[in-house]
């Protein structure tokens, strides 16, 4: 499957992006603003592939742009067939990307795919309460507020919590079938 816009295309993950992830798992600014799990060691993110992709509940995608340039990834994990709802996770990697409505435009192609082929009615996310970029992308695509998660406990960040409810916006999405 892929997925086309005017300025980013989002195809499944293949193993020659590997090193992209690696070189984003590494990089300490991407990682204050993504609390990923994936592995930083190229080697281990070879094995994480073999392991998790593709599988029934959770999907990881390349995010490129029009031209072939691989510059972020999005997963849809916790996948719940049976809701048709699942959690999402963005990230742009490369920070010259930033701040362009990349991501934007490829939560926007998956979403359309997901409510027109899959029949989906719930996303939601996590988001660090300080990653402004990222809240306003969310609230630019119809991610409401429903929680934050706080502690008392040094080292901790807040997370906002964040859905969108398809039903309530089917008007917004098209009904026929992309991809």
């Amino acid at each position: 499957m892929e997925l086309s816009g005017k300025k980013v295309r989002l195809r499944p993950l293949l193993i020659k992006d590997l090193e992209n992830l690696a070189r984003w798992n590494q990089d300490a600014e991407l990682q204050e603003y993504v609390d990923s799990n994936l592995p930083s060691a190229y080697h281990q993110l070879e094995r994480w592939y073999q392991d998790n992709v593709p599988d029934r509940n959770y999907q990881v995608f390349a995010i490129e742009t029009i031209a072939g340039r691989m510059i972020g990834d999005l997963e849809l994990d916790h996948i719940c067939w049976s809701k048709r709802e699942a959690e999402l996770r963005i990230r742009i990697g490369e920070k010259d990307c930033w701040d362009q409505g990349l991501g934007t435009e490829a939560i926007q192609l998956i979403f359309k795919y997901l409510l027109a082929n899959k029949k989906f009615t719930r996303i939601y996310l996590r988001v660090y309460r300080f990653n402004e970029r990222a809240i306003r992308c969310y609230l630019k695509n119809g991610f409401k507020r429903v929680g934050i998660l706080r502690r008392q406990t040094e080292g901790w960040k807040d997370i906002i919590l964040m859905e969108i409810d398809f039903r309530k916006l089917q008007m917004n999405y098209p009904s026929k079938k992309v991809g």
